[in-house]
Parts: structure tokens; C-alpha cells; sequence
């Protein structure tokens, strides 16, 4: 099974052979220009087996995808031999924010698909059906997480009541712009319910995207960030394409696909991920710093949150799709291939609700 290959450390990636060959840069006054390995700059899954020594291999068949949180140096050979092997690079700011990402040409790709993905953007009716099911499934999955924590005794219930009536206004809505509108009073009320339901008294008073003050925002951001390379990673497998989405205009937002769909599950997965390390004290202020004004993550940090990211990731849960457990992963390219049917054939489009 291919694996997502993060990186924490500014790292030299080169070809060698049929293999990825990772080496850390330390900056250091003294070995300036030196290569030495730290142990905590990758993660690996467990099913990835990487030879000890101070560089490390890794077998191209084993890769999906690789994120990159520090800097990148590497040639354009590199560049052709990720994209012969269908590998995107994916790169985050030391702000924790998407930067940008390199594509492999992908020879399934079918220019009919482009075609009509264009043609459902500028078919006002079809775009806003698109962007009324994002926004619906959006609101559904922020509801079951304000429950679930009702239910365990959190006072959540005005927040509740406010976000149904908002989202009983979804079907009504005339305009992908109007649609916009209602989404953003449901995240700031959803955004502001936060403090509540946190076991312990944080400073987060709202979501602020740049720059991020507080830690709570950090970790949000950089999830965020996260989650758009899975989301991207399983778009490519779909033959859609992210530059052209529905309720993030195209040019504006680069990857807009996969900032819509990846709307749907920020509540699934980065923001499970956010409540899991705060209340179990898995991460707290002091796993941050301040640099320009800015709370950032140490590396070690981003270490942790991103194995609690992949955990819900890679968690399996029951669908409408199948009597099989899928992981979140394959449910977002599930939704996927739904909307390139619904866009080239105007079959049914429905994007997942979770149960919890």
C-alpha cells in the first residue's frame, strides 16, 4: 500500500536509481554546508522500511505523495522521475499554509473531463447545486461534532439551534454567493463554540487564517494545509481537475477544487484532530513559539499533529458507499468520483455526511 511521506526539515531530495534519497540540511555555524540525518525529520508509516544509516532510501513504489514543511532542494531530475511514477510534491510555509505543489502529468487524464468540469462552472444552475451540496454536507458535519460534545454535557445548544436555522436556508439559496454568505455565519458560530467545548480555558476567540495569533489557529491552519494535499492526492486519482472548483472561484484560489471538498471534512478530521489535542493534552502552548508576531509550531510539533491528521486519515468507518469500512482517504475519492459523474453524466450528486 503507497504511503503520504512527510518531511519536517529542510532536506535534499534527489534520484538515485529507482529510489528517493533524502538527506537533512543542518544549519549550523560550524558545519555550514554539512548533510547529517535527525531521526524525527521524516515520518514514515509503519509499513515502510527504511535501512539505518545516516541517508535515507526510499523505494519509489512505496511513495503516494510527499509534503514537504521545511525547505526543498532538488533538481529537475527529480522532478521527471516524480512525475514518471505519478508523485505529487506538495510544499507548506513556515507559517503552516499551503504553498503550492508540483503535478505529475498524468496520461488518464481525459481533456472531456476538463471540458465539462469547465462547462458545470459557468452553468450557473449546476454550480450552485454543486456549491448548496458542499455547503449542506459542510454544515452536517460541523452539527454532528457540536452534538456529539452536547451530548457529553458541553453547553453547545444555542450554537446548535443557530447553525440549523442557517442551514435550513441552504436549498433556498439563489446564488453561489449567497451560499458563501451562509457558510461564513455557520463557521463563525461553529468557530466560536470551540472554547466550550475544550476541557481546559484556551485563548481562541475565532479563526484567524493569516496570520495565525494563537495556537488553536496554528494547528487549524497547518491541518488545513494537510488535509488539502490528501484531498489534491485523491482528486488526481479521480481524473478531475483542483485548479477549477465550485464555491472557490478558479485563479483566486490555485487548487479551488480541492479547497471545496476539503471544506466538507475540516470538521471530520482537522478539527478532530485539534479537540483530540487539546483535551488530552497532547499539545498545549508550550509546543509553539512566536516568530514576526506569528504562533508557530515546533517541528516536533508538527510531528505529532500530523500523526493524529493521518490517524483520521486513515480511520475506517462504515459508508453508504459499501458494507466494507472505508478509510476517510477513499471516502473523499468516493465523493469525488460522484461529483465527475454528476458533472459529465447528471447522475445523483451527494457528498458524505458522517453518522459521527
Amino acid at each position: 500500500m503507497k504511503q503520504n511521506l512527510y518531511i519536517f526539515s529542510d532536506v535534499k531530495i534527489r534520484r538515485k536509481q529507482n529510489t528517493l534519497y533524502f538527506e537533512t540540511i543542518v544549519h549550523d555555524e560550524e558545519t555550514e554546508g554539512e548533510i547529517e540525518l535527525i531521526k524525527d525529520d521524516y515520518l514514515f508509516d509503519e509499513e515502510i522500511v527504511v535501512p539505518a544509516g545516516d541517508k535515507k532510501y526510499m523505494p519509489v513504489e512505496n511513495v503516494e505523495s510527499i509534503t514537504v514543511f521545511g525547505s526543498a532542494h532538488f533538481n529537475s531530475r527529480l522532478i521527471y522521475f516524480l512525475s514518471r511514477n505519478l508523485i505529487p510534491l506538495y510544499l507548506v510555509t513556515w507559517r503552516g499554509t499551503f504553498a503550492g505543489a508540483f503535478f505529475p502529468l498524468n496520461q488518464e487524464t481525459h481533456g472531456s473531463v476538463l471540458i465539462e468540469q469547465a462547462k458545470a462552472f459557468y452553468d450557473e444552475d449546476k454550480r450552485t447545486e454543486i456549491a448548496s451540496k458542499i455547503v449542506d454536507a459542510t454544515a452536517h458535519n460541523t452539527l454532528v461534532n457540536l452534538n456529539y460534545y452536547k451530548n457529553r454535557g458541553k453547553n453547545l445548544s444555542e450554537t446548535i439551534e443557530i447553525i440549523e436555522e442557517l442551514k435550513a436556508e441552504i436549498p433556498f439559496a439563489e446564488s453561489v454567493e449567497e451560499l458563501m454568505g451562509i457558510e461564513g455565519y455557520i463557521k463563525r458560530n461553529y468557530y466560536e463554540a470551540f472554547r466550550e467545548i475544550f476541557d481546559y480555558p484556551v485563548e481562541f476567540y475565532g479563526r484567524e487564517k493569516r496570520p495565525s495569533g494563537d495556537y488553536v489557529n496554528a494547528m487549524i491552519s497547518f491541518g488545513n494545509a494537510v488535509l488539502y494535499s490528501a484531498v489534491t492526492d485523491q482528486i488526481l486519482h479521480s481524473k478531475l481537475y483542483p485548479e477549477i472548483g465550485f464555491m472557490h472561484t478558479p485563479g483566486e484560489n490555485k487548487l479551488s477544487l480541492a479547497y471545496d471538498i476539503a471544506d466538507i471534512y475540516k470538521p471530520l478530521i482537522v478539527d478532530r484532530a485539534v479537540f483530540k489535542a487539546v483535551n488530552k493534552n497532547i499539545l498545549s502552548e508550550k509546543d509553539f513559539f512566536r516568530k514576526k508576531g506569528v504562533c508557530l509550531m515546533k517541528k516536533e510539533t508538527k510531528r505529532k499533529f500530523v500523526e493524529l491528521l493521518e490517524d483520521k486519515l486513515l480511520t475506517k468507518i462504515k459508508t453508504d458507499y459499501s458494507d466494507k469500512k472505508f478509510s476517510y482517504k477513499r471516502i473523499i475519492r468516493e465523493d469525488l468520483y460522484t461529483l465527475r459523474k454528476f458533472i459529465t453524466e447528471n447522475e445523483e450528486l451527494k457528498f458524505y455526511k458522517s453518522r459521527w
